[in-house]
C-alpha cells in the first residue's frame, strides 16, 4: 500500500517540480523574498521526493549490479544535494576523507541514499550552529573501510538505541521510521555493518564498516 501511494504521489510531484523549475528560469524577474520562497519550495519538493524514494526502496530489493566505486566521490555528491539544507540551519559539515581508501563494490544510488539519510539525521539532531563530521579511513587493525558520520546534537536516549534500526520506529514528529531500517537492509546486502555510539545531550556517531571481503585494494604503489 505504501509503495502504491508513493507511486501516486510521484505524478503530481513531478508536475510541481517542473513548474517550479520553469519559475526558477525566470528568477531574475523576482524580488529577493520571492526567490527565497521559490528556493524553499524546490528544496521541499526534493525532500518529498527523497521520502518517496525511501518508501519505495523499503518495499523492494535492489537488483542492480554492484560496481567498484569511490566512497569519497559519493560523499561529495551527497553534499552537493544536501549542502543547502545544512546551511539553512547554520550547521557546519566538516570533511576528513582519507584519499587512498580502497574502492568498494557499491550500488551508487543505494550508497547515496544511505549517506543522505545519515546526513539528514545528523543535521536534524543539531542545534543551530552545530557541527557534523564526516570521515572515511581504513582501519589498520582489521582492514575494514570505515565511514563515520557524527554530530554534536541532542543525542539518543539509551532506551531508544536498541530500537533505532527497527522499521517504522522514529522519535521525530514528522519521521517515517523507514530511513535507518532501509539503510541497514541495503548495507546487509553488502555484508557491511552499521553501528552507533550516542550520549544524550552530547551527540551521536554512526559507523559503517565495509569488511575486507567486500573491498578491492586499489592503493597506488
Amino acid at each position: 500500500m505504501a509503495a502504491s501511494l508513493a507511486h501516486e504521489i510521484r505524478n503530481p510531484l513531478s508536475a510541481l517540480k517542473l513548474n517550479l523549475n520553469f519559475l526558477n528560469m525566470s528568477d531574475e524577474q523576482l524580488d529577493d523574498d520571492s526567490k527565497e520562497c521559490l528556493s524553499a519550495c524546490m528544496e521541499s519538493v526534493d525532500r518529498i521526493n527523497y521520502l518517496i524514494e525511501t518508501t519505495l526502496d523499503f518495499s523492494r530489493k535492489s537488483s542492480e549490479n554492484l560496481m567498484q566505486d569511490s566512497l569519497n566521490d559519493i560523499i561529495l555528491k551527497a553534499l552537493e544535494f544536501f549542502g543547502n539544507n545544512a546551511k539553512r540551519k547554520c550547521v557546519e559539515i566538516s570533511l576528513n576523507l582519507e584519499e587512498k581508501i580502497p574502492h568498494i563494490p557499491l550500488n551508487r544510488n543505494a550508497a547515496l541514499q544511505i549517506i543522505l539519510n545519515l546526513l539528514n539525521n545528523a543535521v536534524d539532531a543539531c542545534y543551530e550552529g552545530g557541527k557534523v563530521n564526516v570521515k572515511t579511513y581504513k582501519a589498520v587493525e582489521n582492514n575494514n573501510v570505515i565511514l563515520e558520520i557524527g554530530d554534536n546534537g541532542v543525542g539518543i536516549k539509551d532506551t531508544e538505541i536498541e530500537n533505532i534500526f527497527d522499521d517504522f520506529y522514529t522519535s521525530k514528529r514528522t519521521g517515517t521510521g523507514l530511513g535507518l531500517g532501509v539503510c541497514k537492509r541495503l548495507l546487509n546486502e553488502l555484508n557491511a555493518e552499521i553501528t552507533l555510539t550516542s550520549k544524550e545531550g552530547i551527540g551521536t556517531n554512526f559507523f559503517i564498516k565495509f569488511p575486507l571481503t567486500t573491498v578491492e585494494e586499489l592503493y597506488e604503489t
